[in-house]
């Protein structure tokens, strides 16, 4: 007669040390931590199963990879976004993703409407010397950049000449600021013009459509310099002239603007919108210009991004 085999006792997996910087694994998994004022929280990713399986996952990801960055993949979903079964999702997104609805209508036709909506009364800082950031999203800040290699992220570099295409440009940011503001799905996703100005060039660069998630950061070599992007040079009143990088990513139809190349300026008007997707705005500032504030480049050279709604202060001029 045969005896049943006798259950093994389940092993029992090590505990992960609590380390102060909060660096944890769940399950193999690294997690991002951003900060929320001066508390440090873990993000919520949007979609977290998704994207993990395609920057994570060592079986199959690098096709996976290849398949979300091509620009029929954001058409596809670009077109289901703008039907009326799409506007379905909406409630159960803005709950899930605690989504900032003060100051829009909430009436909706599609989930395309409701993440290109428009924000009455975003205010701006009164001072004019005071820089309020144009988006709303994750903010780093990396001042004294060099123009040959520009730090974005841990393991993640770039030149400006290759982000911007003009060498002659990049060489003009040698010691100054970028600001980096990673707009989430669950963001608004519009930028304002943060100050008065004129917009005195403005031109589209052809590239793919990767997430510019840091899980994708960590996998995806010179990702912006690899993404479709908007460059757009703004001469401002009291911050020199800046350059404005609209990085397009995994899902993001377009890029839509709201001025015309020439055109004089009002700090707070809408420069521009997004359409579905997550999104990136780097803004490019000259030595002397511009002090950023000194816990967000504090925070930024721990690893971490911070938490800004649309208008908070980054700064000032010098």
């Amino acid at each position: 007669m045969n005896r049943p085999m006798p259950r093994l006792p389940r092993p029992r997996l090590p505990k992960l040390p609590r380390h102060r910087l909060l660096r944890q694994y769940k399950k193999n998994k690294q997690q991002i931590w951003i900060y929320n004022g001066n508390k440090l929280e873990q993000e919520r990713i949007c979609p977290e199963r998704v994207m993990r399986l395609i920057y994570e996952n060592p079986v199959g990801g690098a096709s996976l990879m290849w398949l979300v960055k091509r620009k029929t993949i954001s058409r596809l979903y670009g077109l289901y976004c703008r039907t009326p079964l799409s506007a379905k999702v909406i409630p159960r997104f803005i709950k899930k993703y605690d989504v900032d609805m003060n100051g829009c209508n909430g009436k909706y036709k599609n989930f395309a409407q409701f993440f290109a909506r428009e924000k009455e009364n975003v205010l701006f800082p009164q001072d004019a010397a005071t820089l309020g950031s144009p988006c709303e999203g994750l903010v780093s800040v990396f001042p004294n950049i060099k123009p040959e290699l520009v730090v974005a992220a841990k393991g993640s570099n770039f030149s400006l000449a290759e982000l911007f295409g003009d060498e002659a440009l990049a060489r003009e940011y040698e010691g100054g600021t970028m600001v980096s503001i990673r707009l989430t799905p669950a963001n608004y996703h519009r930028m304002h013009f943060f100050d008065n100005g004129v917009v005195t060039n403005t031109h589209m660069i052809k590239g793919d459509l990767y997430s510019v998630s840091p899980l994708a950061l960590r996998r995806v070599v010179r990702l912006y310099c690899r993404n479709k992007r908007a460059i757009i040079n703004f001469a401002t009143e009291n911050f020199g002239n800046v350059v404005l990088v609209e990085v397009g990513a995994t899902f993001v139809g377009s890029i839509v603007h709201c001025f015309d190349s020439g055109e004089t300026v009002n700090r707070g008007h809408v420069a521009s919108y997004f359409k579905p997707g997550g999104s990136l705005v780097l803004m490019f500032l000259k030595k002397g210009c511009f002090t950023p504030d000194a816990d967000l480049v504090q925070h930024s050279a721990e690893g971490y991004e911070t938490k800004i709604p649309i208008g908070k202060p980054l700064g000032g001029s010098k």
